[in-house]
């Protein structure tokens, strides 16, 4: 017994000593993500990061990207602050990251334009939409990107709706040949304003020229309490002094969340009980928390006066399954821009995938690639990550359709897409934002 004991302790041994080493791990890829989960758009920012986290588990799950690495991703805050947003930019470039997504207002990614072109490492944002960062991009070889549309797009959605009037699907917006325009006065609201400046006035309304009347804005682009209601007396004085009582005004506001439902607030102040016949309109800035909470004490009659714009997710087998598993990660429903976030994440990881390459400039080159810029096999029905990366390792041509809808990048990292009317309702006690109706982009802007 001692014997053949001995002899099996021994050639054990042996097999041990004869088996190959493993291989160290692959070192992960890394990618950054700068988001607003501190400060006045925290909310919002911290939505957008549980999205861009569920894109991470989800390639991770498949495998990782091109030769089996998985993605790590470095997230820092930027407090809802431009200077902040470019400081932890160049913290992330400092740390090695590939690829930066985020940030998601265009005060921030303007900023941190300079520290991604610097550095040579692209940038995905999913919702800054001024049109200053597609004019300070270089055509085909710039490194900011986008997964909602622009500006451009939306300005000519709002005057759309102010020249046409909304009259369908429960909703009855008359149109307006008036309009008064209050922006926040930095680069989101300054492109808004020109973008609709251009579009809105001089059309036809009820046998009256469109026209805007009056304009407002914050003195900066952080404004206090204090400031928002100075703002809006100066504006309201500027409606009743320039506005036609016989005429249907409408009041456009371009905001964030709190500053646009206390500037409504105390607009709602002076000018209800006038002669004035007026709706609100107002974009994508206002549909965050912080507005919902400000807004939830105004009357009934109030909101139903609240029209908004914003882009809207696909409607196919990629956004349902992105918003099955959104709820069930973590325990609601997406919220506005969550789709463009997770489409932010993922297109970048496909990229890197696509480069076989964790240099900047190639991860750059292959976001065009994987769009569908050049056309190639579309996934547009919720594939997994594996699936496309496999075709893409195979040498096949790609174009990714995601829970946010068509991603193909144009020259200067834009993307078209669609938008949705929503407005504020309350049940059981709670105020939420409601999609109404669809509002395609060929309806207002046919290409």
């Amino acid at each position: 017994m001692r014997r053949g004991t001995a002899s099996i302790v021994v050639t054990l041994g042996l097999v041990g000593a004869c088996q190959p080493e493993r291989p160290p791990p692959l070192e992960p890829v890394r990618i950054g993500t700068i988001g607003s989960t501190s400060g006045s758009l925290a909310t919002f920012g911290e939505a957008l990061q549980n999205a861009i986290e569920l894109a991470v588990e989800s390639v991770n799950a498949a495998g990782g990207v091109f030769d089996g690495r998985p993605v790590e991703l470095v997230a820092v805050d930027s407090a809802s602050d431009p200077p902040t947003a470019a400081a932890r930019a160049a913290e992330l470039v400092e740390a090695g990251v590939v690829a930066i997504v985020g940030p998601e207002t265009s005060g921030q990614s303007l900023q941190v334009l300079d520290v991604v072109r610097e550095a040579g490492v692209p940038m995905v944002s999913c919702c800054a939409t001024s049109t200053s960062l597609s004019a300070q991009n270089s055509a085909s070889s710039g490194f900011f990107f986008r997964t909602a549309p622009s500006d451009a797009l939306q300005g000519k959605a709002l005057a759309f709706v102010a020249r046409e009037g909304v009259e369908r699907d429960g909703l009855n917006f008359p149109a307006c040949s008036q309009a008064a325009f209050f922006s926040r006065g930095d680069s989101y609201g300054d492109g808004f304003q020109a973008v609709f400046e251009a579009n809105y006035p001089g059309a036809t309304v009820a046998g009256r020229t469109t026209r805007i009347v009056a304009t407002g804005s914050f003195p900066n682009d952080d404004p206090s309490a204090g400031d928002i209601d100075a703002a809006a007396t100066a504006f309201a004085d500027a409606i009743e002094a320039n506005a036609a009582t016989d005429e249907h005004l409408c009041v456009v506001f371009i905001t964030f969340g709190f500053e646009g439902a206390r500037l409504m607030d105390r607009l709602e102040r002076r000018l209800d009980g006038g002669t004035l016949a007026y709706h609100y309109l107002t974009g994508d800035g206002a549909q965050e928390g912080a507005f919902l909470e400000e807004a939830k004490n105004a009357p009934s009659s109030v909101r139903a006066r609240l029209l908004g714009t914003v882009p809207f997710h696909a409607t196919n087998r990629a956004f349902d399954e992105f918003a099955v598993a959104f709820e069930a990660r973590h325990g609601s429903p997406p919220a506005a821009y969550c789709a463009q976030a997770f489409d932010a994440m993922f297109v970048t990881a496909l990229a890197v995938t696509k480069a076989r390459s964790t240099e900047g400039v190639d991860v750059r080159n292959a976001l065009f690639d994987v769009s569908g810029r050049g056309g190639g096999e579309r996934f547009e029905n919720g594939n997994f990550f594996g699936e496309i990366a496999a075709s893409i390792l195979a040498g096949d041509e790609v174009d990714y359709v995601g829970p946010s809808g068509e991603l193909t990048f144009d020259a200067v990292g834009d993307v078209q897409g669609d938008y949705v009317l929503w407005q504020l309702e309350e049940a059981g006690g709670a105020l939420s934002f409601v999609d109404k109706v669809p509002l395609p982009v060929s309806q207002f802007d046919p290409r």
